[in-house]
């Protein structure tokens, strides 16, 4: 196996967003738990904001595992 530099940063990176989508994931998950009966308009912007940082988390996550796989197929080609 090759000591990539290349590989080691983009594992770290794909470690580094799965933990920040984990953790958009769970401020999601509580406010929805801890709101379910409230619907003002700040309620609702802060349901905005913490939907938006989910789905920005999980757009990294995903560029960050789609990229590693991409170098690692670059060794063998």
């Amino acid at each position: 196996m090759i000591n990539c530099d290349e590989c080691n940063r983009l594992e770290r990176s794909l470690l580094e967003a799965m933990v920040a989508a984990d953790k958009a994931e769970t401020g999601l998950r509580c406010y929805l738990i801890t709101h379910e009966r409230f619907g003002g308009v700040s309620d609702m912007d802060e349901y905005e904001a913490l939907r938006t940082d989910q789905q920005n988390a999980t757009q990294e996550r995903h560029g960050a595992y789609t990229g590693l796989i991409s170098h690692k197929r670059s060794h063998s080609g």
